[in-house]
């Protein structure tokens, strides 16, 4: 029983973020957190649904993206004969083409992101995915990335330069901040508001902690203990320790437990005991679901 509890419990802060209206993106295809697919060559988050300088590597596999990746790849549905593409020659200096094969202007090699030095554009900085350009040609995608177009190299078609060789970003902190982030909390904060009679400034802080349980979750692929007693203090105001205990004796038949800690709930949230009665049970609702409950069925 403590077990099952234990674990419908956990579903709850697993499935609350898409309750209070957070759920979907893009990217992520009816996932409950906006889902961004490319990260850096360090690991972290990239907020962007397009590989850009740097954030060129797949988040599902950890490798560098190819060609194919590119928003310019195939947009006419010739491949990459739809990019336009950089000759460099051997001192650095490059010709830049259309996708007609029509010359455009010329560039010199530190004028491409990831540069590093003389005629070397890398990702990193230990020299693992530095490249020598030097008599090189490339497909120059929609974003600025170079992608290796030198044929028998075995890195054909991987995307070879960074924005900022020498930098990482902080792991989570460019998604949690992201425009597309920042309107699912505003959506989950709403109907908090709206439903369940949250002032602003607490629902804006419950729908930011769901939020950035759920980012982490999606980004880490598990979920810690304390991850779970962090997001429950936040959400529901009470240590997770007592909610399951409260859990366990209601489960028992007695309702002494949950009723305090309702009372308690509702001093931390800003709400009144009935309102934070209701929000616990909307937030249940889709985890006891899932366990074969009905939340109507517990009442205390």
């Amino acid at each position: 029983m403590k077990n099952m509890i234990r674990a419908m419990l956990a579903t709850v802060v697993a499935t609350s973020f898409a309750a209070c209206g957070g759920g979907g993106g893009g990217g992520g295809g009816g996932s409950q957190v906006l889902y961004y697919p490319y990260e850096t060559v360090y690991g972290d988050v990239c907020s962007t649904q397009q590989p850009t300088p740097g954030c060129t590597f797949l988040k599902s596999n950890g490798q560098r993206i190819t060609v194919t990746e590119d928003p310019h790849y195939g947009r006419t549905g010739k491949g990459s004969d739809d990019m336009w593409y950089v000759v460099f020659d051997s001192n650095g200096n490059a010709e830049v083409y259309d996708q007609y094969d029509r010359f455009q202007y010329v560039a010199d090699v530190s004028e491409f992101a990831g540069y590093i030095g003389g005629t070397t554009i890398g990702v990193g900085t230990t020299g693992l995915f530095w490249e020598n350009v030097a008599g090189g040609t490339y497909w120059l995608g929609k974003n600025g990335v170079l992608y290796s177009a030198n044929v028998g190299e075995s890195q054909y078609g991987q995307a070879v330069n960074d924005k900022t060789a020498s930098s990482a970003t902080d792991t989570n902190f460019a998604a949690l901040n992201s425009d597309a982030n920042k309107a699912l909390v505003k959506m989950a904060s709403d109907k908090l508001m709206k439903e369940y009679g949250f002032k602003q400034d607490k629902a804006v802080a419950v729908a930011s902690a769901l939020n950035s349980w759920a980012v982490a979750a999606s980004e880490r692929g598990v979920t810690s203990t304390k991850d779970m007693d962090k997001t429950f203090k936040a959400v529901f105001g009470v240590q997770f320790s007592d909610a399951l205990a409260a859990a366990k004796d209601l489960s028992l038949g007695d309702s002494a437990a949950m009723q305090d800690l309702t009372n308690r709930s509702a001093s931390e949230l800003g709400l009144k005991p009935h309102q934070a009665q209701k929000f616990m049970k909307g937030m249940y609702k889709k985890a006891l679901a899932s366990w074969g409950y009905d939340e109507n069925a517990f009442n205390w």
